[in-house]
Formats: structure tokens, C-alpha cells, sequence
């Protein structure tokens, strides 16, 4: 339980650092409220409130089955998830306000959009560098027989209180408390974290009265850019038309300066080399388990592929924002528009599916039939998956979001992953 709070509360103060960098500097009401007369506090505290719940509530909803089914093993009764529900909020706030804080420094130290696009990149990168490295660590061997002597000794070393100095570890204390029905130590365990979330967030927002305006100042200057731009969109124009040619040139140029859009671009190598690392160390011994596993992977990538729709394919309509009467507004059609969408995501994403299904085939040495089946089937799923994700986003389009995120989660994202994997499963 240690261990899994700890994790939690790092991912949310990772997830806090990154949202926190849209919400608190370049949301789209800021340039109202900076104006108005309120405080720099009242407006910092107000968007650090929304960034901390957009940064925590999914991570916070993934904790409740952990702990339900903790208390259906132990037999706890209600009380148990009753007391850990009470202490979740503060302690989701205390793990958001370290990347808050982290944030604010950041930028008050360092005032400039390209601070933005360097914590991105870095956290990208250290995202995949931490993911790539457990998954070749083998997790997988610690289930051996023989391995079963190390694992016990390592879950011994883990009851001792390695980190006391930890909300984690308060968070267990007050739990285990809880578990004993000792409510005078889950008061004191749990007045502890209450009274640290409400002492770091005090003194957080104390100090964006002083830092916080200087901050959210820096972070809208820029370097001056010198670029001959116009004639790259004759390359587009010349197969595609001048109209479609010149909407596909600048969706391109878009999606380019958009740090957030191909910083993820490490998390896309990291999952694939993850993806088909596990492909190789699958213990298969027969040429028709071989085949079967490449014939199933049809299913396993089109989900991943499916996923990734959801990042980029899904929200491409979306992200024109207030922009988008521009675009309607232009001489073009709205067929066009969604054509050159289309096309931004068809060609990366059949290079993905290819690879996915292409070196899996390779790494499991299936037959001719299988492997032709196999990259046919997947290539043909991510065109599916392409159109749906492009024709659903512009059904149930959001153009007044600051986060990519409330794109993916809203219902119109629901409905495209329900339906993308009843697609891939018919």
C-alpha cells in the first residue's frame, strides 16, 4: 500500500506539472482576469484549484478499486473506504501542489515560452526512459518458482517504514489505523497530512502574490522568428490541389510548433519499443502458436492504434479552437477541411501499423499467409480507426478547452473509443 501511494503521488505531481503549465499561464481567460481587478492570488488560487483537479481526479478514481478490493480481502467493512475517501482529497492536493510550486519557480526563474517547451520535452523523455526501463527489467520473472525466496525477502524490507517523512507513508499510517479501528491514530496520522496540504498550498499561494504575475508575464514573450514562409505550401499543392494543399501545409506547421503534439512522439517509440519487446519474450514453441499470437496481435495493436487516435486523430478538429470560423470562413469546402485532417493522421498511422504488425510477424517467425493477413487486416483497422476518429471528433466538437485532456475525456471521446473497440473486435 506504501509502495502504491507513493507511485500516486508522484504520477500526480508529474501530471500536475504539465497541466498546471496550460491552465496557470496560457488559458484563454487569463487575459480577462489578469485585467481585472481581483489579486494575483485570488486568480492564481482559483486556476491551481482547477489544474490540481484536472491533474488528479483520473489518478485518484484509479486508487479506489486498489483499495475496495483490500477491503473485500481483509473483510473491513465500510469504514475502511469511508476513512481513505476522506483523506484522498488532501492528499491528491499536496501531491498537485509540488508540481505547482515546481511550475511557478520554473517559470518565474526562467520567463519564456521556450521553458514551456523544454519541461514538456524532459518530461516526455523521462516518461519514456522510466517506462522502457521497467518493462526490460522483466517484471514478469519475479512469478518463477524459484524466484519466490527473493521476492519474500523484498516484501519483508518494504515493512519497514522507509520514507516517514512522506505523505505516502502518512497516508499508510492513517490506513492502517483505520484498519484497526484505531481512530485515535488515524486523527493524528490524518490531521497531519490535512494540516501539511493546507500549510504547502497556503504558503503556495502566498507566494504567487509575489512571483506569480512576473511568471505568467514572462511566459508570453518569445524569441522573434525570421522564417520565409509560403512558398513550402507549393510542395502540398502540387498533389493534392491548392486548396487541400495548402490546409494539409498548414495543419502540418501547426501540429509541428505545438510542443505538446510531438514531444508525445517519445511516448509513441517508448510504447512501440515496449510493445514489441514483449512480442520477442513471449515463450512460444510451436510455428502454430506462432501463428496464433500474430493473428490475436491484429487485436492488441489495433488498440494501441486506437489509443493513439484518441491523442492525436480525435482531437484535430477540436484544436482549432476560435480559430475554426478562419477556416470555415475560407473559400474551401468542408469536405476538403476533413480531407486534409484525414490525410495528417492516414500516413503516420498506417507507418505505425506497419511497423507493429510488420516486425511482430518478423519477431514470432509466422508463416507467408499470417503475416499478409495479419499486416492487411491492421492496415485496413487503422484506416477505420482514422475515419472515425476524424468524422467523430468534428460530430462532437469542444472549442473553448485549455486541455487537450477535457477533449479526450468528454463523452464524444467515450463514444469513439466505444466504438473503436467494437470495431476492432467485429
Amino acid at each position: 500500500t506504501a509502495m502504491f501511494l507513493l507511485t500516486t503521488f508522484a504520477m500526480v505531481a508529474v501530471s500536475s506539472l504539465l497541466t498546471s503549465l496550460t491552465t496557470l499561464f496560457y488559458s484563454f481567460d487569463l487575459k480577462l482576469l489578469m485585467n481585472a481587478p481581483l489579486s494575483r492570488r485570488s486568480v492564481f488560487a482559483e486556476k491551481s484549484l482547477e489544474a490540481a483537479f484536472f491533474a488528479s481526479w483520473m489518478i485518484g478514481l484509479v486508487v479506489a478499486p486498489y483499495i475496495l478490493a483490500l477491503t473485500r480481502v481483509q473483510h473491513w467493512g465500510w469504514r475502511f473506504p469511508a476513512a481513505f475517501a476522506l483523506l484522498l482529497p488532501p492528499y491528491l492536493l499536496l501531491a498537485a501542489s509540488v508540481g505547482l510550486f515546481a511550475t511557478l519557480l520554473l517559470l518565474y526563474l526562467f520567463p519564456s515560452s521556450y521553458t514551456r517547451d523544454v519541461i514538456w520535452g524532459a518530461s516526455s523523455l523521462s516518461l519514456t526512459i522510466v517506462y522502457g526501463a521497467i518493462r526490460f527489467s522483466q517484471p514478469e520473472r519475479l512469478i518463477r518458482p524459484d524466484a519466490l525466496q527473493v521476492v519474500a525477502e523484498y516484501l519483508n524490507y518494504l515493512q519497514a517504514p522507509t520514507a516517514p517523512y512522506l505523505p505516502s507513508w502518512w497516508m499508510t499510517q492513517a490506513l492502517m489505523a483505520a484498519s484497526r479501528a484505531d481512530w485515535t491514530a488515524y486523527a493524528r496520522w490524518g490531521g497531519l497530512l490535512l494540516g501539511a496540504a493546507a500549510a504547502v498550498y497556503a504558503g503556495l499561494i502566498w507566494l504567487a502574490g509575489a512571483l506569480y504575475f512576473s511568471a505568467y508575464s514572462g511566459a508570453q514573450e518569445s524569441a522573434l522568428r525570421r522564417r520565409r514562409l509560403g512558398i513550402a505550401a507549393l510542395r502540398e499543392s502540387a498533389w493534392l490541389g491548392r486548396e487541400a494543399g495548402a490546409l494539409l501545409w498548414r495543419e502540418r506547421k501547426g501540429f509541428l510548433r505545438d510542443v505538446k503534439h510531438w514531444s508525445q512522439m517519445l511516448l509513441v517509440a517508448g510504447l512501440v519499443f515496449v510493445y514489441l519487446f514483449s512480442i520477442r519474450r513471449l515463450p512460444l514453441d510451436s510455428a502454430e502458436l506462432r501463428s496464433l499470437i500474430s493473428f490475436l496481435n491484429i487485436g492488441t495493436a489495433g488498440f494501441v492504434i486506437a489509443a493513439l487516435g484518441l491523442r492525436f486523430t480525435y482531437p484535430s478538429v477540436s484544436l482549432e479552437g476560435r480559430a475554426w470560423w478562419i477556416v470555415r470562413a475560407a473559400p474551401v469546402s468542408l469536405g476538403t477541411v476533413m480531407t486534409q485532417k484525414l490525410l495528417l493522421s492516414l500516413l503516420p498511422m498506417t507507418a505505425l501499423a506497419l511497423v507493429l504488425s510488420g516486425a511482430s510477424c518478423w519477431l514470432l517467425r509466422s508463416d507467408a499467409f499470417t503475416t499478409l493477413l495479419s499486416v492487411g487486416s491492421l492496415v485496413v483497422v487503422t484506416w477505420g480507426l482514422c475515419v472515425m476518429g476524424v468524422g467523430l471528433g468534428a460530430v462532437f466538437p469542444l472549442f473553448a478547452v485549455e486541455n487537450i485532456h477535457q477533449i479526450e475525456s468528454s463523452l464524444g471521446g467515450f463514444v469513439y473509443m466505444a466504438s473503436a473497440l467494437c470495431y476492432i473486435a467485429a
